[in-house]
């Protein structure tokens, strides 16, 4: 058992999902609801990034190449709804404005208001947000290393760790935020909104780059500098 590949795989994946980093964008689009479903939805969040993580480090190669899907054109394609996302956090707009989906969300037992909630904040929140072009090529690269049976039994089990991480912060989430107060917490979905759209440029940019190489090769870069100050 390669116990060092495990716990780089644990590192990586946790650091790529960012729980805590995420953890204000989720209460922004949960903020309306009462604690037990938040906590709900939390939990159904984080079974989902498993179910997701699992699925793409068992199929995803095949996924994306059934699709004919490269991974710089999928980092593009969430690039740019992480960028809806972040600008509308940084204009204040609440998601469920006007549209029925809050009302919708209070019909029902607990689990089937935070099944309602969950279905209509699947994306962003959970792709591209925790589920984006870093996690699944961090998770497809460990698979291409999984040489075993048992390996791949406890990678998913490291998987699951990260998941349970992922709802722990999110379950958490109330708490957290209700420490910092409602003005506080909207200079930190702001502050996120801003660091939503960053990321969002990140991706473009990696996307771009992975597409078109030479857009962001260092030496072609320093040679047009060059011809241009000549």
């Amino acid at each position: 058992m390669d116990w060092s590949l495990l716990v780089n795989a644990f590192i990586a994946t946790v650091a790529i999902l960012n729980p805590i980093g995420n953890v204000p964008v989720f209460l922004e689009h949960v903020e309306n609801d009462e604690l037990k479903v938040q906590r709900m939805v939390a939990l159904l969040m984080a079974l989902s990034i498993f179910i997701m993580l699992t699925m793409f480090f068992i199929f995803g190669s095949k996924i994306l190449s059934l699709f004919g899907i490269t991974i710089p054109a999928f980092r593009l394609a969430g690039s740019i709804i992480l960028l809806l996302v972040g600008l509308r956090m940084l204009q204040g707009k609440s998601k469920f404005e006007s549209n029925g989906i809050e009302t919708a969300s209070q019909q029902g037992n607990t689990f089937d208001r935070a099944r309602n909630r969950l279905s209509h904040i699947l994306v962003p929140v959970a792709m591209p947000l925790f589920i984006g072009p870093g996690s699944i090529a961090t998770v497809i690269l460990y698979a291409e290393k999984t040489t075993s049976f048992p390996m791949a039994v406890m990678m998913i089990f490291v998987l699951f760790l990260c998941s349970v991480l992922v709802g722990c912060a999110l379950v958490a989430s109330r708490y957290i935020f209700n420490k910092i107060g409602p003005n506080g917490t909207q200079i930190v979905i702001r502050f996120m909104g801003m660091i939503l759209c960053a990321i969002a440029m990140q991706f473009m940019i990696d996307g771009i780059g992975q597409l078109l190489p030479g857009v962001l090769d260092s030496h072609f870069l320093g040679s047009l500098a060059s011809s241009s100050a000549a």
